[in-house]
């Protein structure tokens, strides 16, 4: 190889590489220096493999996307017919079908010489080929390719990721997988081994780490740091686990259609109910589930026939998001499930907890969050092995998840005893607007191993008393700390500048309320990462310029009036941002990027008016850099023809996405070719 490249131009292409240690091999019988000689063009599943193969760092790898809908109709009817056209009557089967495959060519490709082969091509037929697609593709010879294919994929995994990966179909099809809530289950069923200097938790980041890198699931929101937020199972992907997970007996299912089953296994350790099942009264009838140790039921309308709490004494999982027929009656027998280590009621119409919640002495995950609860029984102060203490609710301004906060009218009071859960983590979001609530603050101190808290007050500056001592005494151990003061008085937030041992270590900071200034403390802030500020709007104009020093920053939000005046981002400022979102900020004077934020990759853009100074300094070198653009509210046509212009120009790096709205009279007149705040007409989303 090495005499055939020495002094000639060449193209090798090395595909579907699985390994980094195969390239390792290889790459000794290539030219270290190829010049404009020649090119090597290296195919693979992993994006660790890919960077392995770079020859320096800093090189782009080109991340294939999936088709979108108007390229997967043209391979798949060219696939299917001679003619490359569809008949009409095919046209919403074909969708279908091809939703199922998500823009994936070997999918799309598959399927259709399968269909292709088949004389009798009707609307029904097709049908029933996308609603048994999991049989289809345990027994249809025309498959044996894909399925081998995405066999591979799941036996490439190393033992310890199997059983996680696995357990991604108890969550049914099209579902939105929240990387807090998997993570904290799978420690919860035991798929997790523990290490002496990490907790479970931190294992099971880096296992989802690694299973994301293998490009066997679909990432969903990514956050700043790079790491996914949620995550989704390609609907083909997840037919193979399915079938998989039935025949090993590691998730049994009801409601979902063809898997409907537990092939004939007595015990059923894991059941997960979908929704829309047609066979549950039966089905449960002659199955033994007191064995059950993992139930979910996520977003069902009904309680499921002859699902008694009370009888499934060995659970440990139990997860009932979304439950619309969930009542407060319902908690005494789940009360008795002594066994529990996670139990989430969150988006539910909870109410209200019982005393009895102290008695799951095991309980390491309680989430309530999106439910009516707001106070906690004394009970809850009984639970020594819990972690994760979650309430509260999320709003969003935009379409987007990016721009997010949390609704202070929600939260939940605490009582005393607090400092008694030794193991606690993370509490979100404790409300202290009563006396009570405020001086069960002053026992945080006693919990060393706290790394989140989130914290509301609606009432007068005082009741912050007790939560600054505490902050003190948490210097250490804090990461992430939010601070939400909705009295709308101002100054209540001054209390933070006069902490004697502020938490340095902090790692996100999200404050809401009035402030003159930012804490002194927040410029020695060297491992801040996300920072997001909302109705800080009397800030002085010298807090703009402490944040753009902050060395480690990767995220800024500023929300609702929560800078006045100029951002200016001057020449080595923001060294290290990736993500900007400027919301709605009334009294903002002018954008503009003067050589500052050199990495920036997201920048999400909500105008309620034109800034006076505009939007300056979005050049060429910039767009070059975002991957990322969105606009809401007023956009400002010059700027958003510009993004457009960068996104032609690199296809597959930048997404753009607008709100488009009508302009008004008003607007116009004012000669910056804005568009109206009012009611979104339709979206466009350029990629």
């Amino acid at each position: 190889m090495a005499m055939i490249t020495t002094n000639n131009r060449y193209l090798i292409v090395l595909d579907d590489v699985w390994q980094a240690a195969a390239w390792d091999q290889l790459k000794v019988a290539f030219p270290h220096d190829n010049g404009e000689e020649g090119s090597i063009l290296i195919t693979t599943r992993s994006h660790e493999v890919a960077k392995n193969c770079c020859t320096s760092p800093n090189d782009p790898v080109y991340e294939m996307k999936r088709l979108q809908m108007d390229d997967s109709e043209k391979l798949f009817f060219k696939t299917v017919f001679e003619s490359g056209k569809c008949p009409n009557d095919l046209l919403k089967v074909s969708n279908a079908i091809l939703a199922r495959c998500n823009g994936l060519p070997l999918a799309i490709v598959s399927i259709g010489r399968m269909l292709a082969r088949r004389q009798d091509k009707t609307s029904a037929e097709w049908q029933a080929v996308c609603d048994r697609l999991g049989s289809e593709l345990e027994t249809n010879p025309t498959l044996e390719g894909m399925r081998r294919i995405l066999a591979l994929s799941y036996n490439d995994l190393p033992y310890h990721l199997k059983a996680c990966f696995l357990y991604l179909c108890a969550f049914p099809e099209d579902f939105e997988i929240r990387r807090g809530s998997l993570i904290r289950r799978w420690a919860a069923e035991g798929l997790i081994i523990g290490m002496y200097d990490r907790s479970l938790e931190e294992i099971a980041q880096i296992c989802l780490d690694e299973i994301v890198s293998r490009n066997i699931i679909i990432p969903g929101q990514i956050g700043c740091s790079g790491k996914i937020k949620s995550c989704k199972v390609h609907d083909i992907m997840l037919e193979v686990i399915i079938a998989k997970s039935v025949k090993e007996n590691f998730i049994s299912f009801l409601g979902s259609s063809q898997y409907n089953t537990t092939a004939g296994h007595d015990k059923v350790r894991r059941l997960s109910i979908h929704p829309g099942g047609t066979q549950e009264k039966r089905t449960f009838s002659s199955k033994n589930i007191v064995h059950t140790r993992s139930l979910t039921i996520l977003n069902s309308t009904e309680k499921p026939v002859l699902i008694k709490f009370s009888r499934l004494i060995l659970l440990r999982v139990l997860d009932l998001e979304g439950c619309g027929w969930l009542r407060n009656k319902d908690l005494k027998d789940i009360c008795k499930l002594s066994l529990l280590r996670y139990l989430s009621l969150r988006n539910t119409a909870i109410s209200q907890l019982p005393n009895a919640v102290g008695k799951l002495k095991e309980l390491v995950t309680l989430d309530v969050r999106e439910t009516s609860v707001v106070e906690f029984p004394k009970g809850i102060t009984w639970l020594q092995n819990l972690n994760h203490l979650l309430v509260g609710g999320y709003s969003y301004y935009t379409r987007t998840r990016s721009v997010k906060h949390f609704w202070w009218n929600d939260g939940a009071k605490v009582p005393r005893g607090l400092g008694n859960m030794c193991a606690l983590q993370r509490i979100s979001h404790v409300d202290i607007s009563t006396e009570k609530s405020s001086n069960a603050m002053g026992e945080l101190g006693k919990l060393r191993q706290l790394t989140r808290l989130c914290v509301v007050n609606r009432k007068e500056a005082k009741l912050w008393k007790p939560f600054a001592k505490s902050l003190d005494e948490l210097s250490n151990s804090l990461r992430y700390l939010m601070v939400v003061d909705a009295s709308e008085k101002v100054e209540e937030l001054k209390f933070l500048a006069y902490l004697k041992n502020p938490p340095l270590s902090l790692q996100s900071l999200h404050l809401v309320g009035r402030l003159t200034r930012l804490p002194g403390w927040v410029s020695s802030l060297s491992n801040l990462a996300s920072l997001s500020l909302r109705q800080t709007y009397q800030l002085a104009k010298d807090s703009f310029e402490v944040l753009a020093k902050l060395p480690s920053l990767v995220s800024l939000k500023l929300y609702d009036k929560g800078y006045t005046g100029r951002a200016l981002f001057e020449e080595g400022w923001f060294p290290q941002l990736k993500q900007l979102v400027v919301d709605n900020l009334v009294q903002l004077e002018e954008l503009s990027f003067r050589g500052g934020a050199p990495n920036l990759e997201r920048l999400t853009l909500y105008f309620p008016c034109v800034p006076r100074g505009g939007v300056n300094g979005i050049g060429k070198e910039k767009l070059r850099k975002l991957r990322e653009v969105e606009f809401f509210g007023v956009v400002i046509e010059s700027i958003f023809e510009q993004v457009c212009e960068a996104a032609k120009e690199y296809p597959n790096h930048l997404k753009v996405t607008r709100e488009d709205r009508p302009t008004t009279t008003t607007e116009a007149a004012q000669g910056q070719g804005a568009v109206s705040r009012s009611q979104p007409i339709r979206w466009i989303c350029l990629h």
